[in-house]
């Protein structure tokens, strides 16, 4: 960065993927052995949930609402 400092892995800003049946996803990742930041969650919008790469970065995978 201009003033020195280094970047981080872990903050909140992420990539979002689109899925579909994100369910059958969560499964296949959590079996993989895949770190989750939280439990799916599901409003109005749809469902997501969110993993971490291998350096820690948060990844979202979203399934929207029909």
């Amino acid at each position: 960065m201009p003033d020195g400092t280094s970047q981080e892995p872990g903050g909140w800003n992420r990539v979002v993927l689109r899925v579909a049946d994100l369910p059958t996803h969560i499964e296949t990742l959590r079996k993989a052995g895949l770190r989750f930041r939280n439990e799916m969650e599901t409003g109005p919008g749809g469902k997501q949930i969110q993993i971490e790469d291998p350096d820690g970065n948060p990844i979202e995978l979203f399934e929207p609402a029909r």
